[in-house]
């Protein structure tokens, strides 16, 4: 199922790193440059594989690793309610 970013968060970009506001928790996130290239290609909806091979062409890292990461990041920012699985249209 393709991620998206959750529609009621706030966004801004710091000295090169996303710090987001989750207005129904008033959770803040802030994230390294790995986690803004997330977000950023999330601009509109992707899958899982999308992005991980996204990743892998902008940084030097294994597929292993590269995979084994976003699926982390991915996990963690559902959980906090700062992406979420997009329906289908």
């Amino acid at each position: 199922m393709p991620l998206s970013r959750n529609p009621e968060i706030c966004a801004a970009e710091l000295d090169g790193e996303m710090c987001l506001f989750n207005p129904e928790n008033a959770e803040y996130l802030n994230l390294n440059g790995t986690g803004s290239s997330i977000w950023n290609l999330l601009d509109a909806p992707a899958e899982l594989e999308e992005l991980i091979c996204n990743l892998q062409a902008r940084y030097a890292v294994d597929a292993e690793t590269c995979r084994h990461e976003t699926e982390a990041f991915v996990a963690e920012a559902l959980k906090r309610g700062m992406l979420t699985e997009a329906q289908p249209a």
